[in-house]
C-alpha cells in the first residue's frame, strides 16, 4: 500500500512521477510546465514507469490512433501488480471526462487542459484515496466561463525556465480555436480562442532568454489569429513579433500553427524585416479542392490559399512552407485528390504532414458526415500524396547543396553510431541540427556542440535531410 503524500513528506521520500506525452506542441509545452510545477512542489520526475508512484499521461484527441494508445496504456495499468496513482490529462480527459473513471477504475485523476494548474492538489487528493475530475467549461457556457476557469496564464507565468531544452522553448500566446472545421475536436476540448496579454508573453520570453533559451517558438491552435485587445489598444501577431524580436538573448523566433485566411501581409513583412524571425510557415491547406474545403468548413477557397502562397514567396522568396493534408475525407473523389497533389507541387512545400481521415466522436463531422471512403482507398491516396511530396521535397532540399547554413545543434543524431554513421575522429559523432527554415541537418562534430549555433556547408541531401560539413 503506497503511503500518502503527507506521510511521504514526513519520512523524507519524494513521490516519484512518470509523465508520458502524446500529441502536439501544445501538449509538449503543457508537460514541460507540469514538470516544473511538480518539481517545485517537491515531487521527483522519473524516466521509467517501473519506479513511479504516479503515472500521468497527457493525451491527444485529434486522431483515433492517439486515443487508442491511451486505452492500451490504461489497459496495461489496470492489470499491473504495481499500485500507483494514475492520471489522465489533456484533450482526451476533457472529451471523455468522468466516463474514463467508469471504464477504467484504476484511474484516479481526470484533468482537462485548462485545469492543469491544480494537478499537484489532485495528486495529493488521490494519495489520500480520493478520485477527482477537473474539466473546463462546456463551449455553450461561453467565453467568459473559460476566461474565469482556465489556466491560460497561471501555469505559464510560473514556469520553471530550467526545465526543458537547453536552447529551445515553446511559449503559448493563445489557446483554443473558433474555426469549427467539421473533422476537428480541438474547439470542443481546448475551448474558444483566448489570447494572452503581450506583457505576460514578453515577460516570459525575457525569463527564458535570460536562462539561455535562445530559440523561442510561439504556439497556438491558430497562432496567426492572435489578437489581444485592452481598451483602445489592439495587438496583432505582427506587433507581438516586433516586441519579442528586440529582447536580449532571442536569437530565433518562430510561430506555429497558422490558418490561411488570417495570414495578412503585416505578418509576412514582419518576418521579412525582423532578422531573428525564422522564415518558416506551417499553414495547413488540408485539401486542394474547393468542394472538399467546403465540406470541411475550411473558411477559404483554393484560390485564396494560392494567393497566400504567392504573397509569401513574393515577400520572402526563401521562405519554407509546410502543409497538412487529410486524404479520404467523406465524399472525396479522385479529382479532389489530384487537386491536393497539384497544390503540393504548386506550393513547393518543404514537407507536408498527411493523414487518413477518421471520424472523431464529438465533432460536427461525426454527426453529419458518413465515413464513405474505403480504408484501402485512403491508404492508396495517402501513399500517392507522400510520393508527390517526396519528389517536391527532394527538389527543395537539393537547392541547398553547396550553401552555408546556420544550425542550432540539438544533439547526437538518432542514427549516430549505427553502421555508416561512425566518424573517423574518435572525438566526433553524427550530430543533428536545424536551420532557420527547420531543415533537419546532420554533420560530424563533438557532442559538446549541443545547444550551440554553428555554420555548416551542405554537401548532399535526401528528400528530408541535409548532410553538411562544419565550417571553421
Amino acid at each position: 500500500m503506497m503511503c500518502g503524500l503527507l506521510e511521504c513528506e514526513i519520512c523524507g521520500i519524494a513521490m516519484k512521477v512518470y509523465l508520458e506525452t502524446l500529441g502536439c506542441q501544445m501538449n509538449r509545452l503543457d508537460s514541460e510546465l507540469i514538470t516544473g510545477q511538480l518539481l517545485g512542489a517537491g515531487y521527483e520526475i522519473v524516466d521509467a514507469i517501473d519506479t513511479a508512484d504516479v503515472f500521468l499521461i497527457n493525451t491527444c484527441s485529434v486522431r483515433e490512433q492517439a486515443e487508442n494508445k491511451v486505452y492500451s496504456r490504461l489497459g496495461r495499468e489496470a492489470i499491473s501488480p504495481r499500485q500507483r496513482i494514475i492520471g489522465v490529462l489533456g484533450c482526451m480527459a476533457q472529451r471523455c471526462g468522468a466516463k474514463l473513471l467508469r471504464r477504467y477504475p484504476c484511474v484516479d485523476i481526470i484533468c482537462g487542459p485548462g485545469q492543469l494548474h491544480s494537478l499537484g492538489e489532485m495528486i495529493a487528493q488521490a494519495a489520500a484515496g480520493n478520485k477527482s475530475v477537473a474539466c473546463d467549461p462546456d463551449r455553450k457556457d461561453g467565453r467568459e466561463a473559460f476566461e474565469r476557469n482556465s489556466s491560460i496564464d497561471s501555469l505559464d507565468h510560473d514556469r520553471d525556465t530550467k526545465v526543458g531544452s537547453s536552447a529551445q522553448a515553446y511559449v503559448r500566446v493563445m489557446r483554443g480555436c473558433d474555426k469549427f472545421c467539421t473533422y476537428c475536436i480541438v474547439p470542443f476540448v481546448r475551448g474558444p480562442e483566448i489570447s494572452r496579454s503581450p506583457e505576460a508573453i514578453c515577460e516570459e520570453v525575457k525569463q527564458l532568454a535570460g536562462a539561455g533559451r535562445s530559440e523561442i517558438t510561439l504556439i497556438g491552435q491558430t497562432v496567426n489569429s492572435y489578437r489581444y485587445t485592452a481598451g483602445d489598444m489592439s495587438t496583432r501577431l505582427s506587433d507581438l513579433l516586433e516586441r519579442l524580436a528586440v529582447i536580449d538573448g532571442v536569437r530565433r523566433l518562430r510561430f506555429v500553427t497558422s490558418y490561411p485566411t488570417d495570414f495578412g501581409d503585416d505578418i509576412l513583412k514582419a518576418m521579412r524585416d525582423l532578422p531573428n524571425v525564422c522564415r518558416y510557415i506551417h499553414c495547413p491547406p488540408q485539401s486542394g479542392s474547393d468542394r472538399v474545403l467546403r465540406a470541411m468548413n475550411r473558411k477559404y477557397t483554393r484560390a485564396e490559399y494560392d494567393n497566400f502562397v504567392d504573397r509569401a514567396y513574393e515577400i520572402m522568396p526563401d521562405v519554407s512552407l509546410v502543409g497538412d493534408f487529410i486524404v479520404g475525407f467523406p465524399g472525396e473523389e479522385e479529382s479532389d485528390h489530384q487537386a491536393s497533389a497539384e497544390l503540393i507541387r504548386r506550393s513547393r512545400f518543404k514537407n507536408s504532414f498527411i493523414f487518413k481521415y477518421s471520424t472523431r466522436e464529438g465533432t460536427v463531422g461525426a454527426k453529419t458526415l458518413e465515413d464513405s471512403i474505403p480504408f484501402e482507398v485512403k491508404r492508396q491516396r495517402n501513399n500517392e500524396l507522400l510520393a508527390v511530396q517526396a519528389e517536391v521535397s527532394l527538389a527543395h532540399f537539393q537547392s541547398f547543396i553547396g550553401r552555408e547554413v546556420e544550425l542550432l545543434v540539438e544533439g547526437p543524431s538518432p542514427l549516430s553510431g549505427k553502421p555508416g554513421n561512425v566518424s573517423d575522429d574518435p572525438n566526433c559523432v553524427q550530430m543533428l541540427g536545424r536551420t532557420t527554415g527547420d531543415h533537419i541537418t546532420v554533420f560530424q562534430g563533438p557532442e559538446s556542440l549541443a545547444g550551440q549555433y554553428v555554420k555548416a556547408r551542405v554537401t548532399s541531401t535526401t528528400a528530408f535531410t541535409l548532410f553538411a560539413d562544419l565550417v571553421d
